[in-house]
């Protein structure tokens, strides 16, 4: 805290943690930390390519007759792996220094970069398969909670209904017949699927499905509109959607299909081919050319800037181009809404076909029998293929458990007989997540097999000192880049065991977090700063976290939005002391700025700051020219203490290659992409590569401040701003100053803001239900309470909500004491439709 109760001298500056030891991560001292920023400077291709042969398998295709998929063991000196065909271990006779591609970092048409050119390597082998070669097919790889809550268990405590690990072998099989399934129903390499499920284990299967065979997917988060979703896979030119019948979401099902995919599907067409059907239907009627034109004109407005809209929508821009029309009978202008209406009907599908998952299993399921298969008929199927083509091979198996039975290695082998790991190219595209920015279409970054899964497994090591065997609980959703990078990837792929947790993590109570991290010994913690503004609200709250160990625990970390000390020192004191501050966003892929695991020499105080990994060339420049015709500015290097825009002067592996784009141009040739393909290049290379004139920064659009000892605090958004007297206000001082007050004086008259109802899934206007004393209503003015609506999403808001169909809002401000005896009075009221809104100072949240 800033100021002592009942006192106006500043409080003392926060002690440095004392750090823990650490027996992974080497940069435990400044100078192992300087030694490491000359190399990566001096030649970055050599930096990450050391890393890169340490932390992944590479397929090597001169190696046996076959073929290897071999990694460097830096305490033997050597290369070592197994045979792609037997799966034998091999020891090939090549020297240290080898290297599996050409061209280590190829900057030639910056800011295009590409790494590790000519290589090959498979993310899901390097997640999951070399970890059962390795004889490791026991070990629990993932545990699964379910969000539903029996309290009679532990004593009263308390328990998850549902609770169950899964084997790395039993993974193994679960994403080989989902891999079987998606290529029964005719995908390959470079086809493209989108993911719209609850966060349970089967998400996991098919999203490492697609890596095992180079299909190309994008995860969309269970709680986005079906405007979005719809958006995304029109975007993505997905061939198929995998959903589930339903989630759990505080106790509650979350009907997915129902509520998401098919409206997305069904009630949404894409712009174009709204107006090509106009255009279609205006052709058979034989009209004017200029009431033709007239009229296709009002479809084209209304689909401008859209990439899928409603067909109403068109019908009105229609209907308004009728209205303007001289000398149209009305009989005649009948005529052609119906013709148009019909062909817009009679669009062709959006997809081939739609795999539902069975997890809450409803009755009575919209069901449509030429697009919609059940996920597990499939993979049944897939299972007898596997069997089948297993026993070809030589192994006497009949049966799942018979399968499970053999070997380690004997196992992998009866695998590969039906679904073999697909060698790609190290920048294959991986997935493509879009940035849930509102300024704009979204952007689809694009993610790549080699450097991405090198860089997230190392910064593990770094930040976390993960450790085989570990176990990481991080508190996100695969729709969300951190259940991607961490809960999904990075977890996996340094053999730690990972925690699916369904629902909230404070439901039915603040300490249901606290519980996971008791019961299943977690020793890594991820969660986002909301989440512990959320747990501060209220001190039963902080009773329920303490009736748990978090003993276990050695490291938790913060990301997305920007900590304030008062938040950071309350997660320090409550959850575990080494509660680090970590930064980075979707589009970096993993964390660029953290604390060091073990590191005296970079402290941890709840002060909020944190530091550049050293491969991260990271300042904060400030503007120091007006903005020319390109809209760059020059930029100046700002003071210590200086806030200004945070900047990546040099890329890095993990770093998004491009934005998802030119599909048509997106092309298959062998084992990789197409060298002509590069996306949406243009638009990446403006929106994040070109603010600063004459110079190639990464600029991600976050304010900074830097410190003389090295380390910087983040401020939110660099365009979510309040100008006042030319001081520049970004969310997070504000935010910040707010928690202050609260934490110090309990009877503030510093606002919450609390939402009671919900928007109508068809609505995007906000209906205020009650005018509460204390009501407000955002003016347009006030950059920090937009009132947008898109989905269950206000722009620059995010809500935690289990139902879409109330229509109506309430806004209102309180004291800190008004707002907990509210939350509970609307929530015995009316428990389904009971939100609370919190600010998101990030719009390119992580979390």
């Amino acid at each position: 805290m800033s100021m002592s109760i009942g006192s106006k001298e500043p409080a003392p500056a926060p002690v440095a943690v004392a750090p823990p030891s650490a027996h992974v991560n080497s940069l435990t001292t400044r100078s192992a930390w300087d030694a490491a920023r000359a190399a990566c400077q001096l030649d970055p291709g050599a930096y990450h390519g050391d890393i890169a042969c340490r932390e992944l398998h590479w397929f090597e295709p001169s190696v046996g007759e076959h073929g290897a998929w071999i990694r460097f063991e830096p305490a033997t000196g050597m290369w070592r792996g197994f045979d792609a065909r037997t799966l034998q271990p091999v020891q090939p006779a090549l020297p240290a220094q080898y290297r599996p591609w050409h061209t280590a970092l190829d900057s030639s048409e910056a800011p295009f970069y590409r790494w590790f050119g000519g290589a090959l390597t498979n993310a899901c082998f390097n997640e999951i398969d070399r970890h059962v070669l390795d004889g490791h097919g026991a070990e629990a790889a993932l545990w699964f909670e379910g969000d539903r809550w029996d309290q009679s268990q532990d004593g009263g405590r308390g328990g998850p209904v549902v609770s169950y690990s899964v084997s790395r072998k039993q993974l193994l099989l679960e994403v080989a017949r989902c891999a079987l399934a998606l290529r029964n129903l005719g995908l390959q390499a470079g086809d493209r699927i989108a993911i719209n499920m609850p966060n349970i284990p089967e998400q996991v299967y098919w999203t490492e499905a697609c890596k095992r065979l180079g299909i190309v997917y994008t995860p969309v988060f269970g709680g986005f509109s079906d405007k979005t979703l719809s958006d995304r896979i029109h975007n993505a030119g997905a061939r198929v959607v995998i959903t589930a019948d339903g989630g759990y979401r505080n106790a509650q099902i979350v009907a997915f299909k129902e509520a998401y995919t098919d409206p997305a599907l069904d009630g949404y067409v894409p712009a174009e081919q709204a107006v090509r059907a106009v255009a279609q239907a205006l052709e058979s009627l034989g009209l004017s050319a200029a009431h033709s034109a007239r009229i296709l004109e009002g479809a084209e407005r209304v689909v401008a800037n859209e990439i899928t809209l409603e067909r109403s929508d068109i019908m009105r821009g229609v209907g308004r181009a009728l209205e303007s029309l001289s000398g149209l009978s009305s009989a005649e202008a009948s005529r052609i809404r119906t013709a148009i209406a019909s062909a817009l009907v009679t669009t062709p599908p959006r997809v081939d076909t739609v795999i539902v998952v069975r997890h809450t299993a409803q009755a009575d399921l919209l069901w449509r029998a030429e697009r919609d298969q059940w996920g597990h008929e499939l993979t049944a199927a897939a299972q007898q293929q596997l069997l089948a083509a297993a026993r070809a091979a030589g192994f006497a198996v009949h049966d799942e458990q018979s399968l499970l039975a053999l070997p380690d290695r004997e196992f992998v082998a009866a695998i590969w007989a039906a679904a073999p790991v697909e060698p790609l190219d190290a920048e294959f595209p991986l997935f493509f997540i879009y940035t849930s920015g509102s300024t704009g279409k979204p952007k689809g970054v694009v993610h790549v097999h080699g450097g991405y899964v090198s860089g997230v497994a190392h910064s593990m090591r770094v930040a976390f000192d993960a450790r085989a065997g570990d176990v990481m609980y991080v508190v996100a959703d695969p729709g969300w880049i951190t259940g991607q990078s961490y809960m999904i990837s990075g977890a996996l792929s340094t053999r730690v065991t990972t925690v699916i947790a369904e629902g909230a993590p404070v439901f039915p109570g603040a300490g249901r977090f606290a519980s996971i991290i008791e019961r299943l010994k977690v020793n890594i913690f991820k969660a986002g700063v909301t989440f512990l503004k959320t747990v501060m609200t209220d001190p039963q709250n902080v009773e329920d976290v303490r009736a748990y160990s978090r003993a276990s625990l050695r490291v938790a970390t913060f990301c997305a939005e920007p900590t304030s000390p008062v938040v950071q020192q309350f997660g320090m004191e409550l959850v575990t002391p080494w509660y680090t501050n970590s930064y980075w966003a979707t589009e970096h892929g993993g964390i660029v700025w953290t604390h060091l695991y073990g590191n005296a020499d970079f402290p941890l105080r709840a002060d909020a700051h944190t530091y550049p990994l050293p491969w991260i060339l990271g300042d904060v420049w400030v503007a120091d020219s007006e903005a020319d015709a390109s809209g760059s500015v020059q930029a100046r290097s700002a003071d210590v203490g200086e806030k200004g825009e945070i900047v990546i002067a040099a890329p890095f592996p993990y770093l998004c290659r491009t934005i998802w784009g030119a599909e048509a141009d997106f092309k298959i040739e062998g084992r990789a992409v197409a060298r002509g393909w590069r996306g949406d290049f243009e638009r990446y290379r403006k929106t994040y590569w070109t603010r600063w004139r004459g110079r190639l920064a990464y600029t991600q659009g976050d304010f900074a401040v830097k410190y003389a000892d090295g380390g910087f605090s983040l401020h939110g958004r660099s365009d979510d701003v309040i100008n006042v007297s030319g001081h520049r206000l970004g969310t997070e001082e504000i935010e910040g100053a707010i928690l202050r007050d609260k934490q110090v004086n309990p009877d503030s008259p510093v606002g919450n803001v609390i939402v009671v109802g919900a928007w109508s899934a068809r609505s995007s206007k906000v209906k205020t239900s009650a005018t509460p004393r204390r009501c407000a209503t955002p003016s347009p003015s006030m950059n920090c309470a937009r009132r947008s609506v898109s989905g269950r999403h206000v722009s620059g808001w995010r809500m935690s909500s289990s139902s879409s169909k109330t229509s109506a809002i309430s806004v209102f401000i309180t004291t800190p004491r008004e707002a907990v005896g509210a939350m509970r009075r609307a929530s015995r009221s009316s428990p389904s439709t009971t939100h609370r809104l919190t600010h998101s100072t990030s719009e390119r949240s992580t979390s």
